[in-house]
């Protein structure tokens, strides 16, 4: 007999979230590892203690972790995920009686509390310490840079008079005149022309976004566009990463600072020093060899035949080593690493506008990277032999 759909709504559930989450969901695997209490206690501080009560931000970053894990970057979008996907309802803690904000939420909440009070970059590092102290960081690190793009179009460069403050103006203009004429320019370049109007970073600024650049990398043909530089560093076991940095670009050298500003940080914040240092020839430098030999890391950077200054030869010695070999296998890695984030978690064109908010912006991917490299190697670590 053909069944008939019931029409009467039900009054009364009596069910739990529980339930609707498969136990091998991927969220499950990830919930554990971030510490409400940690959160409220890093929060502390932003909150008045008077007032009607606040949203807890527990649940604010968590739905923004559970939103980027799932691909989700869009806080509208998050929004309606957070109404209609029971997984993310209940790795957030949300009820099922409770309405998910407005999407408002999360950028006031930003912009007013979380940018500048550094408290992405605090859970960022309690990560990186919880995998420390298991014991599943070591000492051996792979670098390397990645354009992303910014939130910005070509259309919304516009020469640098007319962006900038007209005493900087008048600064340029003092400066233009006694550098002298401009050497011819590269036509086929889109930063130099584009629809028959010269811009390059030289002469142009974003309005949207003026700390961005016109960025390419190098030959490959996928020509100018407004961008920043994101460096990072991973350490060679899981690929945590312990750094991620973003930078104006200026030109190669951007990777290679942002790694010695990488290495401070994990030095200032982790209490981290590693032993080697793995890259590829772009970063085959004479300062940044220096930098590693002084500090007592072995620079296992590709070698550059090139390269005439007596730190080069001593790189060039180690190449035949077992360390270098494993160190330039190791750092292939990180542009897989690249390629998750971009592909899965945002980081292919940037949201937000801005150096400082792009790089909390990275720093959230970042943290999300790791948790998952965290569960993961936790996991693995407790499958039986």
């Amino acid at each position: 007999m053909m069944g008939d759909s019931d029409p009467q709504a039900t009054f009364f559930y009596n069910i739990s979230l529980e339930t609707f989450v498969p136990q091998e969901h991927p969220l499950r695997r990830i919930r554990p590892l971030v510490d409400g209490k940690a959160i409220r206690k890093a929060c502390r501080d932003l909150y008045s203690t008077i007032g009607r009560p606040s949203i807890p931000p527990e649940q604010l970053f968590l739905a923004l972790v559970g939103g980027y894990l799932l691909g989700v970057t869009s806080e509208r979008r998050l929004v309606m995920e957070l109404q209609c996907n029971m997984a993310l309802r209940w790795f957030v803690g949300l009820n099922l009686d409770q309405n998910a904000w407005d999407a408002s939420t999360f950028s006031q909440n930003r912009r007013r509390r979380f940018d500048a009070s550094g408290v992405l970059e605090k859970l960022f590092d309690q990560t990186i310490k919880r995998a420390m102290d298991e014991g599943l960081v070591s000492r051996h690190v792979s670098a390397d840079g990645t354009l992303v793009r910014a939130n910005a179009s070509f259309k919304s460069f516009v020469p640098i008079e007319l962006a900038m403050d007209p005493e900087e103006y008048k600064k340029r203009l003092r400066a233009e005149d006694e550098k002298g004429p401009e050497g011819p320019q590269d036509p086929g370049n889109r930063a130099v022309d584009f629809r028959g109007q010269k811009r390059s970073n030289a002469t142009h600024r974003s309005l949207t976004d003026p700390d961005c650049r016109f960025v390419s990398k190098g030959s490959s043909g996928t020509g100018a566009h407004p961008g920043y530089t994101v460096n990072a560093l991973m350490e060679n076991r899981h690929r945590f990463l312990l750094g991620l940095g973003v930078e104006v670009f200026r030109s190669s050298a951007s990777e290679t600072e942002g790694s010695v500003k990488l290495l401070d940080r994990a030095h200032r914040r982790l209490r981290y020093e590693p032993k080697t240092f793995g890259a590829d020839k772009g970063f085959f430098s004479t300062g940044l060899i220096r930098t590693l030999l002084d500090r007592q890391i072995a620079p296992h950077i590709a070698a550059d035949p090139r390269g005439r200054q007596p730190e080069h030869s001593r790189i060039r010695m180690r190449v035949r080593g077992v360390g270098y070999a494993l160190s330039q296998r190791a750092r292939k890695k990180i542009e897989e690493l690249f390629g998750e984030a971009k592909d899965w978690h945002g980081l292919r064109r940037f949201r937000r506008r801005g150096l400082d908010r792009v790089r909390q912006e990275t720093l959230l991917i970042g943290w999300v990277l790791n948790l998952k490299r965290l569960a993961r190697a936790l996991e693995t670590r407790t499958e039986p032999a």
